[in-house]
């Protein structure tokens, strides 16, 4: 049985990886948070292609950004696979996040919100192989960096480079660089206003010495201060940001001007990826199809952002709509392959030899039976 091309050849989990795996798939009916390459079936060749074609090149600096639509019906797979572009991320050095998107929650509709939800849950690849324990949050990220940068000379020539950087938003930038030099400089009180104020959560006037700054992060100024994190996460050096947005409560249901606002501030977003204003960014956002047919159908200027007569493929990777719910392999394919992957993944977890044969066959025996009472996506689930 192949592995996913996320995997080394011969990879396996370890004991404790295993059992979280066949615990959170077996009493949840969810992706594993780690290790999920390890059951991952039929999504390799439009990973490969977002792996070779976006993140590969913003990893090497060509500071690109891309826009991606995820659709497929509930179950068929769309939290697994932005679980899965968290990880490929993860490993090209991008801070990644995964937001789930709501009305009452964070909502697409408000520009601040979004921001706030990046800049609070983005998070760094775990170093632990075993506890994936991760560092999350812009501010705790920028201290982590600063206590590791301990050379002095380096410190000056870091902050006479960032200084000549270009920021969307010059506050942004002032108040981002005043953060770092109040970290080294052990201004605790200080460092902590930036902080607040970077993470969208501040509502008083920054004064930085002599200069107060005179606004904070909030609609009207939300993408300014979206391009501006974006620069000052590369200025630390990650190759990016990738934002990994999930609909949990349906956008169609809300009233028509919710939907207004979601769409347009979406159409912003995806025109600024278009016109490379946004270098770094990496965004998918995953949807049912009534997403497309009830909200997308509504407005001709985004609909026709995100239509194409070809399928997203390795001979058009630049089409802007991913099906997860289409697959190559026929369903008995999927499903058996599926089965033997979490079949060696418990055989792991619970230290027990199998009879490959007798496996085989009980795994043949059950995805019949099981695909004759599903018939539509959602059965993956």
């Amino acid at each position: 049985m192949p592995n996913s091309f996320m995997t080394e050849p011969e990879a396996q989990p370890s004991e404790f990886l295993a059992s979280e795996i066949i615990e959170r798939m077996g009493s949840l009916g969810l992706p594993p948070e780690h290790g999920i390459e390890f059951v991952t079936v039929g999504l390799d060749e439009p990973l490969k292609i977002l792996d070779e074609h976006y993140l590969k090149a913003m990893e090497k600096g060509g500071r690109g950004s891309a826009f991606k639509l995820i659709r497929g019906s509930f179950g068929a797979g769309k939290t697994h696979f932005l679980t899965c572009l968290r990880n490929l991320a993860w490993k090209r050095g991008f801070l990644a996040s995964l937001v789930e998107l709501s009305l009452k929650g964070c909502n697409l509709g408000d520009a601040s919100a979004v921001y706030r939800a990046l800049a609070n849950s983005m998070a760094q690849a775990p170093e632990d192989c075993e506890s994936f324990e991760t560092v999350s949050g812009l501010g705790n990220i920028i201290r982590c960096w600063a206590l590791n940068f301990d050379d002095a000379e380096e410190r000056k020539k870091w902050l006479a480079k960032a200084k000549m950087s270009n920021f969307a938003n010059n506050n942004y930038k002032m108040v981002f660089l005043r953060f770092i030099k109040s970290l080294w400089e052990d201004e605790e009180e200080l460092a902590d206003a930036c902080e607040m104020w970077l993470l969208g959560s501040s509502t008083k006037k920054l004064k930085l010495g002599i200069i107060t700054i005179p606004e904070n992060i909030c609609e009207q100024n939300a993408s300014s201060m979206l391009a501006s994190l974006i620069k000052a996460v590369t200025l630390l050096g990650f190759s990016g940001i990738a934002a990994l947005f999930d609909e949990v409560d349906r956008i169609a249901s809300g009233s028509k001007r919710e939907k207004k606002n979601v769409v347009d501030n979406m159409r912003q977003i995806v025109d600024m990826c278009g016109s490379r204003r946004l270098p770094g960014f990496f965004w998918a956002f995953a949807v049912p199809p009534e997403f497309i047919s009830d909200v997308i159908a509504e407005y001709p200027a985004l609909q026709q952002r995100l239509n194409s007569p070809l399928p997203f493929s390795p001979a058009s990777p630049q089409v802007p709509t991913i099906d997860v719910s289409s697959s190559e392999l026929k369903p008995h394919e999927f499903f058996k392959a599926l089965g033997q992957k979490i079949l060696r993944v418990a055989a792991i977890a619970w230290n027990w030899n199998y009879t490959a044969s007798v496996q085989d066959k009980n795994l043949d025996d059950l995805v019949t039976e099981y695909l004759s009472m599903n018939f539509d996506a959602g059965q993956r689930r």
